[in-house]
């Protein structure tokens, strides 16, 4: 069972403090979750043990700052959350700020409940900013996220956008808890994923749904997620256990969620290598019909090319609901070609 990524960046013990857990004012379930750290500034060379804290390290509206060889573990609802604007007790997005924030050659794992269950949350890196006039942006690159709930890294929120790459990304492996997601970006965000490899997002349970190595996802009643390029990636592998139930998932759709938009999305999934060698998922299009594809693609113009797609995980012969490449007549204008299949 996959439990930890491999090539995890050195770290110095001796960066090690306990973790004090200090409010945030920012809302999620009804709580006003805590942080080990509030951060303003740089961040470099720690290990931040959030043991009792919902949140390992808090940007708030209007902070930058970098993470750079930092260690990040044990908070149940996020890693590092960076936040473009705050979320009140009733729900609410404001105090909009400008928050930019790098995060390089880190760790970021644990991130959930102990031991982990199927609740919605357990983020290890998650960029936020819904309301007007918010952003959070930044890069991530060369870092290691694993052991985590439900995301390795989410991009959430129209005023967000990151870029993603040269990142490990790896997932609990076939689990039956929870269906969690390498890297998202949805609501309107906007960035790239490029040369990152992302592995072991499977869900094996009864609850209708599919794991995603790489998920962009818009419309719906929310902000359609456009221009957002997906490059050079590997997803998945040979080994079993590290495949995702879905490689890539473009899922834009018109305000119903029940068809591809009228306006163009212009996603780019170009020279990925997308792998997958189980066929574990059970309930991804209603139990007991499992959904697994090398790529699931709804939108308007959005380019599919070059991918190089294997494994019996996405390969049709392996029975009803696996796919290579998947429309279900639910995209628009679509560029798919020189795309290699099962």
């Amino acid at each position: 069972m996959v439990l930890a990524a491999a090539g995890i960046v050195a770290l110095a013990a001796s960066g090690a403090r306990a973790a004090t857990c200090t409010a945030t004012g920012f809302y999620k379930d009804s709580i006003n979750l805590t942080a080990a750290l509030i951060a303003t500034g740089d961040v470099t060379g720690r290990t931040i043990d959030s043991t009792g804290c919902n949140i390992g390290i808090f940007y708030g509206p209007g902070t930058s700052g970098k993470v750079d060889k930092v260690d990040v573990s044990n908070a149940n609802y996020f890693g590092i959350l960076v936040a473009g604007d705050i979320v009140d007790s009733s729900g609410n997005d404001g105090s909009p700020g400008a928050t930019s924030v790098d995060i390089i050659n880190s760790n970021i794992h644990d991130i959930g409940e102990t031991p982990f269950n199927g609740d919605q949350h357990g983020n290890a890196i998650y960029y936020y900013a819904f309301a007007a006039g918010s952003s959070a942006t930044g890069t991530v690159s060369r870092s290691d996220v694993f052991n985590y709930q439900k995301g390795g890294i989410i991009v959430n929120g129209p005023g967000s956008s990151v870029s993603i790459s040269d990142d490990t990304v790896t997932g609990l492996g076939p689990v039956d808890i929870i269906a969690a997601n390498g890297i998202q970006f949805g609501f309107g965000a906007s960035g790239k994923a490029m040369r990152n490899t992302v592995t072991g997002n499977s869900y094996t349970g009864e609850n209708n749904a599919s794991s995603t190595g790489i998920l962009v996802f818009g419309g719906c009643g929310y902000a359609l997620t456009t221009g957002i390029q997906i490059v050079k990636n590997t997803i998945g592998s040979t080994t079993p256990a590290d495949g995702n139930d879905i490689g890539v998932a473009l899922a834009n759709y018109d305000p119903t969620c029940s068809t591809a938009p009228s306006t163009a999305t212009n996603n780019k999934v170009v020279n990925n290598t997308i792998t997958n060698y189980e066929t574990t998922n059970v309930s991804g299009d209603g139990y007991p019909n499992p959904y697994q594809a090398g790529i699931s693609a709804c939108g308007n113009n959005d380019k599919l090319i070059h991918n190089a797609i294997s494994g019996i995980g996405y390969d049709p012969g392996s029975g009803t609901g696996f796919f290579a490449i998947d429309t279900d007549g639910c995209s628009t204008a679509a560029k798919i070609h020189a795309n290699s299949t099962p």
